[in-house]
């Protein structure tokens, strides 16, 4: 490596030298404020005389045509392709300076390779950093268009004369970093990194881009960054696709990830399983396919399809990689299509019921970490999905008690809509387009009069279960609806192309308390019919066994304890006293301040740190009370869990 500082003319005007800007780098992003300050700048140094320092180049050498170097830069591009257009524009402002400029800075005179252009910038710019150095028309969207214009108007309106502007940028002052492609040489990768470790600048998925393709020489990066990675960023934004390669390694290491931490966790990943680049981004093309296909249910099979757009509806992402596993599967021919269909409604259910229920979904991720982990159960996916679901599957009664309770108008994510959806579309086996389509609320939102005298307590009844499911329909003409009396809606649900409220009307003569109710059951029932609680007894109880996570309500009487996971740490354990012994022993080793945090919990203190009756030592010496029963070190666990933000990274196995 070969480090120094250099003043920028003197770094440009190297001969046969082309700067390249890897396919793999991100498109010229700089915005008017940092073009302006750019231009600030070179005013100040103008004015002062002095040198400007303007930052880092990073780059690896290669050898070209024709004896040429090439400078493959790795850190610095967005600034290097600011300077030159900047170099161009006063290169037009001044005829004076014109050929100086061009060919010394801008243009390889005696190199055909890149047109003679010194830069040479990713394919998306090309064409418009072409045009701007051969002062060619160009009418596409382009920021290298826009900056370039906007140097051009920064020279015009400024007092100091561009011939002075040109000879100022000499005191443009910067720091070279040349690194070689030699293999025994230092990592580029890792000089990138340390430059890059706030991890503020690059997203994840840059961060993977570039360690994937970084390593490559020119033509394999190229290969590898057209066949595979710019079609995965077709499919996704960029928060997004980072949280594909999130959801992706969950799938590939059954562990919790973090959103800070999916760079760390997929070079891990990478390292330890020995992968190649071309290996690693074919995996990640693949599975980027079925997540396109999750988040757009556009898979091949119109079933899956229907489940991955209710799932897509509850706005539950945390499963994704869960069904991206089923549909490699599934094409690796380890189950069929209909094993998998049949998975994913379980736990679309799962989800349906827990939303309508109200219940907490914090716990989701460690199931599905767990769900993707085909070493546990034999490989029998049916029975780890019903072990790890079974605690907190809401049963048909709950599910009854909740629809004839819960506003279900307010709920999040449009469940009164999805219920109705999901209803209608198991009545006519058919695809419908219920986008244009309106939630109705048979008993109007705003009570009149007539109303208030056609329905006992009125608005009573309109507060208590006016948003419930037995209330609300769907129609393509709410506002014609408005708050008319039922005896006239009747007349319009009559020719409604929908089901379930023409079913309304030939039902029900009038309106009220009772009839909300009545439906509310007959279609909580089709609900239980279309969501079927699964038959929970194929875990019997000598099967309820092993792994839980922390959060999990489990009867674990006459259970005997065997392993507690920390993070991705197994610790085998004989004793549920040994079980908290271990976990508070690593919450020490791992953060102490989080251990000194559980101490301020006055229930916790109160239990824990006054030992009277079986007090054990822990390793930094602090005495417990061990005394407790094994249901009750579980909620010792799961509290300290949940205090020190943990809750996804702990589980237990039994037996």
């Amino acid at each position: 490596m070969k480090a120094d500082s250099i003043h920028l003319f003197d770094f440009l005007e190297s001969g046969k030298t082309i700067f390249e800007i890897p396919v793999f780098q991100r498109n010229y992003e700089w915005n008017r404020e940092q073009c302006k300050q750019l231009f600030k700048d070179l005013t100040v140094a103008a004015q002062t005389n002095t040198d400007h320092f303007i930052g880092a180049i990073v780059y690896v050498t290669e050898t070209g045509n024709k004896m040429s170097h090439i400078y493959r830069i790795i850190d610095g591009q967005q600034r290097l392709t600011s300077l030159t257009l900047l170099l161009k524009a006063l290169s037009v402002a001044d005829e004076h300076d014109q050929a100086e400029i061009e060919e010394e800075y801008l243009t390889n005179k005696y190199l055909d390779d890149n047109n003679h252009l010194k830069l040479k910038p990713v394919e998306h710019d090309y064409e418009a950093f072409y045009s701007v150095m051969n002062r060619l028309d160009f009418d596409k969207p382009s920021k290298v268009i826009d900056n370039y214009r906007l140097f051009q108007k920064l020279i015009k309106s400024s007092d100091i004369d561009s011939s002075k502007l040109y000879e100022a940028m000499n005191h443009f002052n910067m720091v070279y970093i040349e690194l070689s492609s030699d293999p025994n040489e230092e990592n580029p990768q890792v000089i990138f990194e340390s430059l890059n470790s706030t991890g503020v600048s690059l997203s994840p998925s840059d961060l993977v881009r570039n360690f994937l393709l970084m390593r490559l020489d020119s033509q394999q990066q190229t290969k590898l960054y057209k066949n595979y990675w710019v079609k995965i960023e077709r499919m996704f934004a960029t928060k997004t696709f980072a949280e594909f390669i999130r959801h992706y390694l969950v799938v590939k290491t059954h562990t919790s990830v973090k959103k800070n931490g999916v760079y760390s966790s997929y070079k891990d990943y990478f390292i330890s399983n020995g992968l190649s680049s071309e290996q690693a981004l074919a995996d990640l093309f693949k599975f980027a396919s079925y997540y396109d296909q999750i988040l757009n249910h556009k898979s091949a099979d119109d079933r899956f399809n229907k489940i991955l757009e209710h799932i897509n509806v509850m706005d539950s992402k945390v499963v994704f990689p869960y069904l991206m596993l089923l549909m490699d599967l599934v094409d690796t021919a380890k189950i069929n299509q209909e094993e998998a269909i049949q998975l994913a409604h379980i736990l679309e259910g799962y989800l349906f019921r827990l939303k309508a229920c109200q219940m907490p979904t914090n716990g989701l991720n460690k199931i599905v970490v767990g769900l993707c982990d085909l070493s546990k159960e034999g490989g029998n996916l049916r029975l780890r999905l019903l072990r790890l679901l079974k605690a907190n599957f809401p049963d048909n009664r709950k599910l009854l008690e909740s629809l004839m309770e819960v506003d279900l108008y307010h709920q999040r994510n449009h469940l009164a809509k999805l219920s109705l959806v999901i209803l209608e579309e198991h009545r006519t086996r058919e695809t419908i387009n219920f986008d244009d389509a309106q939630v109705e609320h048979i008993m109007p939102q705003r009570l009149n009069a007539e109303w208030r005298l056609q329905v006992a307590n009125a608005d009573k009844v309109k507060e208590q279960y006016g948003g419930t499911l037995g209330n609300l329909t769907l129609t393509k003409y709410n506002q014609e609806m408005s708050n008319k009396p039922y005896s006239e809606k009747k007349e319009f649900y009559k020719d409604s192309n929908v089901s379930l409220t023409r079913e309304v009307s030939e039902t029900y003569n009038q309106w009220g308390k009772e009839a909300i109710i009545d439906r509310t059951k007959e279609l909580t029932d089709e609900l239980i019919q279309i969501f079927p609680m699964p038959n929970i007894k194929e875990v019997n109880e000598e099967e309820i066994t092993g792994e839980y996570t922390i959060d999990q309500t489990v009867d674990v009487t006459g259970k005997a304890a065997v392993q507690i996971t920390i993070n991705e740490n197994e610790y085998p354990v004989k004793t549920w006293k040994q079980m908290l012994k271990i976990f508070l022993n690593d919450l020490w080793n791992r953060d102490s301040l989080n251990y000194d945090r559980i101490k301020e919990n006055n229930q916790i203190s109160r239990m824990l740190f006054r030992p009277h009756n079986a007090p054990a030592t822990l390793e930094n010496g602090t005495v417990i009370e061990t005394n407790f029963s094994a249901s009750v070190i579980l909620a010792i666990i799961a509290k300290i869990s949940e205090i020190c933000d943990i809750t996804d990274q702990v589980s237990y196995t039994v037996k």
